[in-house]
């Protein structure tokens, strides 16, 4: 019989929700280059996208590296519940 799956952890979810803002933040810099570059919002963008960027890189690595690490320990946690302590033989003297 297969185990049902883990739901997804926060952790990770909020690492999908940076990376989706990251690839956001790429579509509106690709749109400034194609659409008006004069306005409030492209100038605005133009002159942060590069501290922007740097923000959401270290949010991805960082909720990803904490969403793996936390799914790691909870892993060992539930391998050590499911197998039994082994047994050892006595000594013989």
């Amino acid at each position: 019989m297969r185990h049902q799956p883990k739901p997804a952890s926060l952790l990770f979810r909020l690492t999908a929700v940076a990376g989706g803002v990251f690839v956001v933040t790429i579509l509106a810099l690709i749109a400034i280059v194609i659409g008006n570059s004069q306005s409030p919002g492209a100038v605005w963008l133009n002159r942060n996208a590069g501290s922007l960027f740097a923000v959401e890189v270290f949010a991805i690595l960082g909720l990803g590296f904490a969403a793996m690490s936390q799914d790691r320990k909870q892993t060992i946690h539930e391998q050590k519940d499911a197998d039994p302590q082994p047994t050892t033989p006595p000594k013989d003297a």
